[in-house]
């Protein structure tokens, strides 16, 4: 037995005849190869229809299509100088038709379903589910084995001196490898989690957007009435004028009310190209036409409660269940970073002919790294303060969503309230006095001006009362939708 100086660790040479050493050599070999066969990972591979048959989970049931037919009125003309009159609808009849969807026009089903199929979003989030999938698999994966050509000697006694082949092997120990994959399924679990949170971010948005177009086209349709009053207000009130009945001042005044009528018809045009942009936007096609949409803006289940919310938001929240695989996984860093100091053995085999001699030799080397100046402490520190920093970001991430609920259910609050005074108490007020105008002006009890004004109350009444659907529809998205909003934005 003689010491080679090319190798760390410790080195034994055996000399002896090639048949005294098969008995040796064929079980170590078969235990390496036997060794490295059962530490192999084969990566499952999903082809790209597969991925693209990846169905995300539904949260919670609830109904696709949301909300108000529009208010409907119709123009009843009569002969001048006497302005034309609305025909009210009578209030029962506003509050079936807001229950009823229009006739036709996109449904909010459909918007969801071609957000599941372009919502850029979604995609993202399934990649890096991958990816991390990917990267379990790549954890648990033993090292390769090196096997390579030996030779030295080479040209004594004009021969090819000593060749031969070696065989290289790192043994992990500590169960370090087990350690590797329990942090890869942590980063899983945070990317099941955060693509889980994606998925709802993208149905709460396209549904805040669909309401918001849906009212946006609904405001239109009204605006539109109230420009066709305008306009016959002013042309009732300049054959009132040139009849000496009314004075110049109300045929001004009846203009400027057209004129801002007008006005207010263009930007509510403009606010529904907005919104409907937006909309095409979330869904992943920012190239759609613009088209009439189908919904619902009437309530059709009660008032929420603070306790109800409260458990919608927070049970099985993503944002929380993602800090949390957060936390678990900080917590294996650390065990897998302790583990660390056990040295792994590196073993080398090699067996080579003398060529001089005719002597076959064999040469085997087994080495280790010895922990005394780096015992991975740093890395130890780095692990522990990452488990307390995830766990203080749990708390935090916690206490922003109650934050957030807080803001949310208030608006909701003030949304519900001012649906329920506007629709049962300021609205049927103004219809009845709209009515009792109207009548009164054919009995010329009252003048011109006192009709403008009643119409326009109406009319803006109808406004509010939309808008006010339009925010509790958009606030309940949010809080079935668990406040997850934002699709859009970087992650």
């Amino acid at each position: 037995m003689r010491a080679n100086p090319h190798h760390d660790g410790f080195n034994l040479v055996f000399s002896d005849s090639l048949s005294n050493l098969k008995p040796l050599l064929l079980p170590i070999l078969a235990g390496m190869v036997g060794f490295l066969v059962t530490g192999c990972v084969e990566l499952p591979v999903r082809s790209r229809d597969e991925l693209a048959e990846v169905k995300v989970r539904e949260r919670v049931d609830r109904p696709s299509e949301s909300m108000v037919a529009p208010c409907s009125y119709e123009e009843e003309g009569e002969d001048l100088p006497e302005p034309e009159e609305i025909e009210i609808v009578p209030l029962e009849v506003i509050e079936e038709s807001a229950n009823q969807p229009s006739s036709s026009g996109l449904t909010l089903a459909e918007f969801e379903a071609m957000a599941m199929q372009h919502s850029p979003a979604l995609a993202t989030a399934m990649a890096r589910e991958e990816m991390a999938r990917g990267g379990w698999v790549q954890a648990g994966v033993y090292p390769n084995t090196v096997v390579g050509y030996s030779g030295g000697e080479i040209g004594i006694l004009d021969t090819a001196g000593k060749q031969g082949a070696f065989v290289r092997q790192r043994f992990v120990t500590g169960g370090k490898l087990r350690l590797d994959r329990a942090v890869a399924a942590g980063d899983v679990a945070v990317a099941e989690t955060q693509a889980f949170a994606t998925h709802g971010r993208v149905l709460t948005d396209v549904r805040i957007r669909f309401v918001d177009v849906l009212t946006a086209q609904r405001e239109v349709e009204l605006a539109r009435q109230l420009v066709e009053v305008g306009e016959a207000s002013v042309k009732a009130s300049r054959q009132l004028a040139d009849g000496d009945q009314i004075e110049q001042t109300a045929v001004l005044q009846a203009e400027i009310e057209a004129e801002n009528t007008r006005l207010l018809h263009e930007t509510l045009e403009n606010r529904h190209s907005e919104a409907w942009r937006r909309l095409a936007v979330v869904v992943g096609l920012p190239d759609m036409t613009l088209q009439p949409v189908e919904g619902r803006l009437a309530p059709e289940q009660p008032r929420l409660a603070w306790e109800q919310v409260w458990r919608i938001v927070l049970c099985d929240n993503p944002e929380l269940a993602s800090a949390q695989a957060r936390v678990e996984k900080t917590r294996w860093a650390i065990d897998r970073a302790r583990r660390e100091r056990i040295p792994d053995v590196d073993v080398m085999l090699t067996v080579r002919h003398d060529n001089p001699t005719g002597d076959d030799t064999a040469n085997v080397q087994v080495g280790l790294p010895v922990p005394l100046l780096n015992r991975n402490q740093g890395n130890i520190h780095r692990a522990e303060w990452e488990h307390s920093a995830a766990c203080s970001d749990l708390q935090r991430l916690e206490l922003a969503i109650k934050d957030r609920l807080a803001g949310t259910y208030r608006r909701y609050e003030d949304a519900a309230a001012k649906c329920d005074r506007l629709g049962k108490r300021i609205l049927p007020k103004a219809e009845e006095s709209l009515g009792l105008v109207q009548t009164a002006f054919r009995e010329g009890q009252t003048d011109y001006l006192t009709l403008l004004t009643a119409q326009r109350t109406f009319f803006r009444t109808s406004l509010s009362y939309l808008t006010a659907l339009r925010e509790l529809n958009e606030t309940t998205a949010e809080l079935e939708g668990q406040l997850l909003t934002g699709s859009l934005q970087p992650k």
